[in-house]
């Protein structure tokens, strides 16, 4: 809270810079050339895939933030960093903020799970303030969406549930290069952030034997 009186003024300036973010990045992809769009994808787009997928539900687990890149149902609220894109966001993100400023305990999110990606069910705004923060894994209950198997296959291997269902061969072409294409981003974001987590973390640690250094060389002078 280092230049901020109280933690609402904190808040406040978490969100503008949220926002600030988001915008940035809405200009920064309007001046590319490939048509890419900088919002989340959007989980009622699979209803375009033909037959019902088997839903199974998975319970808690810990998830890597870089791998939510989806919503159901609010799409257009948060870009694909999950920075607010609206302002009729603000008041929930606030509250979440100063939560998360205060240590308090948030509820898991809640997930779907499609393949080794994630749609945001609910918790938004607390994947939105996780993200903004630099947290890589949030806790989530979670539900996957798998392929059926066809009656034929289970016939001919007597175990349906043997191997994984490929669920990518039921999504459409356009969603699924839209899934590879940010989980490429997305991957090579977390990597930059772990290198500059590293980063941060060997000049703490030199400062850190540097004021040692300098304590002891003046102990030693003071004895001299």
């Amino acid at each position: 809270m280092v230049g901020h009186t109280n933690l609402e003024d904190q808040v406040d300036a978490d969100f503008a810079d949220a926002r600030r973010r988001a915008l940035l990045r809405r200009m920064r992809t309007r001046q590319r050339s490939d048509n890419a769009s900088d919002g989340l994808l959007c989980f009622d787009d699979l209803g375009k895939i033909p037959g019902a997928p088997a839903r199974v539900y998975r319970g808690m687990r810990t998830v890597p933030v870089w791998q939510l890149g989806g919503s159901v149902g609010r799409c257009s609220e948060f870009d694909r960093d999950f920075m607010p894109a609206k302002a009729s966001v603000e008041e929930r993100w606030k509250r979440i903020d100063l939560a998360f400023h205060r240590g308090e305990q948030l509820p898991p999110v809640s997930l779907y799970k499609v393949g080794s990606f994630y749609f945001v069910l609910d918790g938004h705004h607390r994947v939105s303030v996780a993200s903004y923060h630099g947290a890589e894994w949030v806790d989530a209950e979670v539900t996957e969406f798998r392929a059926r198997p066809s009656k034929a296959r289970v016939r001919a291997d007597k175990q349906p549930e043997r191997g994984e269902p490929n669920m990518h061969q039921m999504i459409p072409p356009q969603l699924l290069k839209d899934i590879h294409e940010q989980t490429v981003r997305d991957a090579q974001q977390a990597a930059r952030k772990r290198r500059t987590g590293r980063r941060s973390a060997l000049v703490w640690e030199l400062k850190r034997h540097a004021g040692r250094f300098r304590k002891r060389l003046k102990t030693l002078w003071n004895v001299g």
